[in-house]
C-alpha cells in the first residue's frame, strides 16, 4: 500500500493479507477502510454516477489486500459501509473469508433497498434446493481479450446451461466473466469478427452483458457500437423461453493446417507416419532433406492448458454436451520455431 499517499492505511504486503495479518478493515469500526488518495469521497463518486443515470457497484472479499488466514469475516460492517455509500451492487470476490453470499444477501435484504449480488467463486446454485443468493456467479475465471479465452469461457456455461431444469435462469444467471469488445488486438477484420463472435455468444447464453472497455477510446468504441446495441441480438439475450442458451453440438475443424496431439484411433494420413525424433516431429509425406526437414519439424505446444485439465476454467476445448459426444482435443502442435523454448 502507498502509505506515502495515504498515511491511514496498513504497511501490508500481499504475504501479509494472505497470511491473515493484515486487514483492509479498520480496527475500531471494523468497517472497510478506503485508499483516500484514491478515491477521496466514495459517497460522492457514487452519486455522480447515478445522477449521469448509472448503476454503481463496489467489491467486497477482494484480491487485492486478500484477508485470508485467521481473518475474522466482516459481513455487517461490510454490508453496512456498502448501504451507507449508496452502492446499488457488489461483487462478492472469493479471495478473503467471507465467503457467505447468503448473509450478505440477508443483509441487503434486510435493509429494503435493492442490491445486485455477483457471487465471484463462493459457489453456485443447489441444484437439489434451487437456491439462489445472487443474481448472477462466475461460472469461468478471469477473462482475456482473445478468442481461446472467449471460447474457455463460455464453454464454462454449459454445466449450468445445459439441464432439463437449467441452473442459469431468470434472477440467477451463470457469468462467463464481462465482455472484452473493444480490447482486441490484432488485424481487421479478424479483430472485429472475433469481438462480434464475442458480443453474439453472450447473447446466446442469456449472460449478463457488462462492458468492459475503455469507453474514452472513442475508435474502439466507434468500431463496437454497431453490434454491442444491436436490438436483436440484445431482444436474444434478454429472451426466456424454459432455457438460457447453450451450446448444441461441436464439429471438428477441416480444411485447417492445425494438428492436436492427442489419444485416439488413428487412420488417415493425417494420423499415419508420425516420427519422433530427438524431441522433434515429422509430419508424414515430407519430401525435403534432412536439414530442411529439422528446420520444419513440429513441436508439441505445452503454454495452454491441457484438455479438461483441472482447476482451469477457461479451456478451449469444447465439452460434450446432452447432444453430442465430446470432440476429441489435444495440445496443438506447431512448427518448433513458433513454440517457446524449443
Amino acid at each position: 500500500t502507498r502509505q506515502d499517499l495515504d498515511p491511514s492505511l496498513p504497511n501490508c504486503s500481499v504475504g501479509q493479507c494472505m497470511g491473515g495479518f493484515c486487514s483492509w478493515h479498520d480496527p475500531n469500526s471494523g468497517r472497510p477502510m478506503v485508499n483516500k488518495h484514491r478515491f477521496n469521497n466514495m459517497s460522492l463518486l457514487v452519486r455522480a454516477g447515478q445522477d449521469a443515470g448509472l448503476k454503481v457497484g463496489g467489491y467486497l472479499n477482494n484480491c487485492i489486500c486478500m484477508e485470508a488466514g485467521s481473518n475474522t469475516p466482516r459481513y455487517h460492517a461490510d454490508a453496512e459501509w456498502l448501504l451507507d455509500q449508496g452502492f446499488d451492487g457488489v461483487k462478492v470476490d472469493s479471495c478473503g473469508n467471507s465467503k457467505n453470499v447468503s448473509e450478505f444477501a440477508q443483509l441487503f435484504n434486510a435493509s429494503g433497498k435493492a442490491i445486485l449480488i455477483e457471487n465471484c467463486h463462493n459457489g453456485v446454485p443447489d441444484p437439489a434446493t434451487g437456491s439462489c443468493p445472487m443474481n448472477f456467479f462466475r461460472s469461468g475465471g478471469d477473462i482475456a481479450a482473445t478468442f481461446p479465452d472467449i471460447l474457455g469461457e463460455i464453454y464454462s456455461t454449459i454445466s449450468y446451461n445445459d439441464r432439463p431444469d437449467p441452473l442459469s435462469r431468470p434472477g440467477c444467471w451463470a457469468y462467463p466473466d464481462m465482455l472484452e469488445v473493444g480490447n482486441f488486438e490484432g488485424i481487421e477484420p479478424l479483430r472485429s469478427n472475433e469481438e462480434r463472435s464475442h458480443f453474439a455468444l453472450w447473447c446466446i447464453t442469456s449472460s449478463p452483458l457488462i462492458l468492459g472497455m475503455n469507453f474514452q477510446h472513442k475508435s474502439d468504441v466507434d468500431r463496437v457500437w454497431p453490434f454491442i446495441t444491436n436490438r436483436q441480438a440484445l431482444a436474444v439475450n434478454e429472451a426466456w423461453s424454459g432455457e438460457p442458451g447453450t451450446l448444441v453440438t461441436s464439429f471438428p475443424a477441416s480444411a485447417v493446417e492445425v494438428f492436436q496431439i492427442g489419444q485416439t484411433s488413428c487412420s488417415g494420413k493425417q494420423t499415419l507416419g508420425w516420427k519422433l525424433e530427438n524431441g522433434k516431429l515429422f509430419a508424414p509425406l515430407q519430401e525435403k532433406s534432412r536439414i530442411e526437414q529439422v528446420e520444419d519439424a513440429f513441436c508439441v505446444d505445452g503454454s495452454s492448458p491441457l484438455p479438461y485439465e483441472p482447476q482451469v476454467y477457461a479451456n478451449p476445448c469444447p465439452p460434450p454436451t446432452s447432444r453430442s459426444r465430446q470432440v476429441h482435443c489435444g495440445l496443438p502442435i506447431r512448427p518448433c520455431s513458433q513454440v517457446k523454448g524449443t
